[in-house]
């Protein structure tokens, strides 16, 4: 080896940078270089190289063609760096702001709403797809300006091979359009390839790489998995409809699709399906690629998240099957050479673009502060490779954990049982399970931390209250025959917070005043995609024989006198064929709107079973069902006695269980029922507005 790369280097005033790549990766680096430099005051010459066209020849520099193969989430993390480094992203490229993220289980979906204050988006990265109306706007194009006006230059050509001058700069080979290849030397080079240097083949293969360790022996690029990445076009108003400002993350498909980590993003017109598992392992794309896609979409729990999409014309706008970092590179630094971005490695699953900015300015300030020579990059540049390293291993531990519990419906059941039961009794500030599935499903906390936390005290003793909540349901779902056959099951529960304002929003209307803590009293809430009509016809059937909810072994429910939703009629529960009975009155009825029911004082005192449904602002409408009473008192201390004992043994738990299937069974067939006519005016596939 030369002996002028033995010793430290440094770029002076003056020096040539070149960056391969004009990816997130790259740009960041430029811009972070060169605002480092003039920190220091050094003048520096940075050139891109970028092997995408221009998108017109006499167009902006930076807007280049294609596709940059990624789902394109921003997470509040990235979010945070953007801002702080005055590289805010402009409304104009932001596709959709999210409110929640859903973290699918196969028992029922983990709802977590993006907190005060954070912002969680999804962009197109680059150009494709091609009908856009947005004129074809991305993020990496956002990022390659703010480079250009920071001083880089952009050189349009792909870099087929590195070697070392025998000063020991680098020396890179660049193909042009139209041209032979050209040498184009420099004193340091940052390779921003990511995996995908060529569509379909890995990196290991690629030529630029295999010339990298002709020069690196001991550097290894980044273990990759390939993906599935759609572009589905089912229009704006089908998407508002049915994932309104919500991004999911599901970690299970079936024993005939075996996928073990899916993302849904909505942009807009389009919906991005991120796909990874053993069945794109081993497919032959892309000429599987449409069967993956109806058979991804015909599983239920897709279904069900986005029903009615034609099966023989997928909306399918463009697909890729790109590979992604699932381990880092090794050894990524020589003298004079680094690896950033995806080329080094990036965060398991999700969140690349973060590890992107990570990376790129730790070598930014790595070869302005420390030198670029090997050792220099070791030492300034080593620390961010060993914390992807790192993150890397705890997001495999964190992933094999998730997809172990979310893959069976028992394991489902209790983590969920344990997230509701934290909703409903503590404030947010002590949802320790919650709190860790949202640091999981927007990627704002290491791997590392995220692990730790799971098998912390405070989460585990939550799971184990979440285990002997699922058993003592699962016995009481047995007492009372409830089965769920093709039901759905959806999170119903109000959370701690929110309860007095859903007390006062569905009071109002029926003009009375709920009371402000009655010794039992339980709130139930689902989103049904169904018009209120259709949600009362459900609601009158409170009572009929031929109703789907409430139909339970040992306890009769029946309409004793009066008709449907008018006032006066009564409903009885009769246990059995005892002789104990009691009766709920409809007191005030408003049409496609709320129903109250007055209980009869045989158990408790004040007792009011309430039905609410209320407009949500997708186009959808929420039913919320309340329940609430005091407990008789009795007379004289023999009757006293008597209900207090009967108090403390109430299992108010057994209303959760009963209503729980109740709104679930209600919900479904509201959907069921007026499926055709309800969707009859969403233009599927068209990508209207809405």
């Amino acid at each position: 080896m030369n002996t002028q790369r033995q010793k430290k280097s440094v770029l002076s005033d003056g020096s040539r940078v070149c960056i391969v790549g004009g990816g997130p990766a790259g740009a960041l680096f430029a811009v972070h270089l060169l605002r480092e430099a003039k920190c220091a005051g050094r003048r520096l010459s940075v050139t891109i190289i970028e092997k995408k066209a221009q998108r017109h020849p006499a167009g902006r520099i930076w807007q280049r063609r294609g596709c940059n193969h990624c789902a394109g989430g921003i997470s509040p993390r990235l979010h945070a760096l953007l801002r702080e480094k005055d590289l805010a992203l402009p409304e104009v490229l932001i596709q959709e702001s999210f409110t929640h993220i859903w973290i699918h289980g196969l028992w029922k979906n983990f709802p977590l709403r993006v907190p005060a204050g954070q912002r969680m988006t999804a962009v197109f990265r680059g150009s494709l797809p091609g009908d856009r109306t947005d004129g074809g706007k991305g993020f990496d194009h956002f990022l390659l300006e703010k480079a250009v006006a920071e001083g880089a230059d952009i050189l349009t050509g792909e870099a087929r091979e590195i070697r070392y001058l025998p000063s020991g700069r680098p020396l890179l080979v660049v193909k042009t359009a139209g041209a032979a290849a050209k040498a184009v030397d420099a004193d340091f080079v940052a390779l921003a390839v990511g995996v995908n240097p060529r569509p379909g083949q890995p990196p290991s293969e690629n030529r630029l790489f295999q010339s990298c360790r002709a020069i690196m022996p001991r550097f290894r690029p980044p273990e990759v998995r390939r993906t599935l990445v759609l572009e589905l076009k089912p229009g704006r108003g089908y998407l508002r409809k049915v994932m309104d400002r919500e991004l999911y993350f599901i970690e299970s498909g079936s024993k005939a699709l075996p996928l073990e980590h899916i993302a849904l993003v909505p942009k807009g017109d389009y919906l991005t399906v991120a796909l990874v598992g053993r069945s794109v392992d081993r497919a032959d794309l892309p000429r599987d690629t449409l069967k993956i896609a109806r058979d991804f979409l015909a599983l239920p729990h897709i279904r069900a998240i986005l029903p009615h999409l034609p099966m023989e014309t997928i909306p399918v706008a463009c697909a890729c099957s790109p590979f992604m970092a699932v381990r880092p590179a090794k050894f990524p630094v020589a003298d004079r050479i680094a690896m950033v971005g995806d080329a080094l490695g990036a965060r398991l699953y999700k969140d690349g673009l973060y590890s992107a900015f990570v990376t790129a300015e730790a070598l930014a300030r790595t070869v302005i502060h420390e030198g670029i020579d090997a050792e220099s990059l070791r030492a300034g540049y080593g620390p961010v490779t060993a914390w992807l390293e790192t993150d890397t291993r705890y997001g495999r531990l964190v992933f094999g954990l998730i997809r172990t519990a979310f893959s069976s419906p028992l394991l489902s059941r209790i983590l969920y049982q344990a997230f509701a039961t934290e909703m409903k009794f503590r404030e947010k500030e002590r949802w320790h399970l919650g709190n860790v599935l949202w640091r999981i499903g927007s990627g704002t906390a290491d791997y590392r931390d995220v692990f730790l936390d799971l098998i912390s005290l405070p989460v585990i003793r939550s799971i184990t209250v979440g285990a002997f909540k699922t058993a003592r349901n699962l016995l009481t779902e047995a007492a009372f025959g409830i089965r769920w056959e093709q039901y759905g099951r959806y999170p119903t529960v109000i959370i701690k917070e929110k309860r007095d304002y859903f007390k006062r929003s569905i009071a109002g209307p029926l003009g009375v005043t709920l009371d402000v803590e009655p010794e039992m009293e339980r709130m139930y809430a689902v989103k049904i995609r169904a018009s209120a009509r259709s949600i009362f016809n459900e609601l009158k059937k409170f009572g009929d024989p031929d109703r789907r909810f409430l139909k339970l072994r040992f306890v009769t429910v029946r309409r004793i006198s009066g008709v449907p939703a008018e006032v006066g009629t009564v409903i009885r529960y009769r246990l059995g064929r005892l002789p104990v009975s009691m009766d709920v009155r409809l007191v005030r009825a408003i049409s496609d709107k709320a129903l109250l029911f007055e209980v009869q004082e045989v158990f408790s005192e004040r007792g009011r079973l309430l039905f609410d449904i209320t407009p949500t602002k997708d186009g959808n409408n929420r039913l919320v069902i309340y329940t609430a009473f005091d407990f008789r008192k009795g007379r004289g201390f023999p009757g006293r006695m008597l209900w207090a004992i009967f108090k403390g043994i109430f299992p108010a738990y057994a209303h959760d269980v009963v209503w729980n299937h109740a709104v679930c069974c209600i919900k479904a067939e509201a959907e069921r029922r007026e499926s055709e006519r309800d969707w009859a005016g969403v233009d599927i596939g068209a990508g209207g507005r809405g």
